[in-house]
């Protein structure tokens, strides 16, 4: 950690506190428990034409959508044919989930800050500046690049070729909200204020879903 900055050393140290040693499977395991509203976007399916499906259009008239769906339920209920419905990205966020996200998390903060960003070091194709940064183990035993940037940095690829996976996590200096996911998720979760978690499930851009505290956080791969 000697080569991040004191602040983020202390907000890592603090994310690391609050998340290590929670219950496996937990949200806590992810997101620190300590905001007061929490929410999951669901990276949506795409068709061969590269039109976004949302898991509720492919449910249609089979079940309700809601933030305990897997993946797995939809193929169960459905059956989408694979050479039409291509499935949600797995251990990144898709691009356009990632742009409306930055938007309503840049209005959340003023100035907006530098943030945090947490990357796999099992991927292959790491960029090399992503390669080279530290390491942190989190909760769930999964070795973490640290790097620091701007709130856009979310949106640019951490691999070599331009279309590549997104940074699982994302954490501001003052911590007052948390972006994260894991290499085996389809979805994303957000923790953070009443009004912040209100802004991105109202987005009609986002297929986002109120969550408890203690929602549980399955493998969606």
């Amino acid at each position: 950690m000697d080569r991040l900055e004191s602040d983020s050393e202390s907000r890592i140290h603090w994310f690391l506190q609050q998340t290590i040693g929670k219950p496996m499977g937990s949200l806590a395991g992810l997101i620190p428990p300590v905001y007061r509203a929490y929410a999951r976007v669901l990276n949506p399916a795409t068709s061969p034409d590269g039109r976004r499906l949302r898991w509720s259009q492919l449910a249609a008239d089979h079940f309700e959508v809601d933030g305990a769906t897997q993946w797995s339920d939809i193929v169960a209920a459905c059956g989408p044919e694979p050479n039409r419905v291509y499935e949600p990205e797995c251990g990144s966020v898709d691009s356009l989930v990632a742009e409306r996200l930055v938007s309503r998390l840049s209005k959340a903060a003023k100035p907006r800050p530098e943030c945090l960003f947490l990357v796999w070091e099992g991927y292959s194709d790491l960029k090399s500046q992503v390669r080279t940064s530290p390491v942190i183990v989190n909760g769930l035993g999964r070795g973490l690049h640290v790097l620091r940037g701007p709130l856009e940095l979310a949106l640019e690829s951490i691999e070599d070729h331009p279309a590549g996976r997104l940074p699982l996590n994302r954490l501001p200096p003052d911590g007052t909200w948390c972006v994260a996911n894991d290499i085996h998720a389809r979805s994303v979760f957000i923790g953070g204020s009443a009004s912040l978690i209100g802004e991105i499930l109202g987005d009609p851009d986002l297929e986002a879903y109120f969550i408890r505290p203690n929602h549980a956080v399955d493998p969606e791969d």
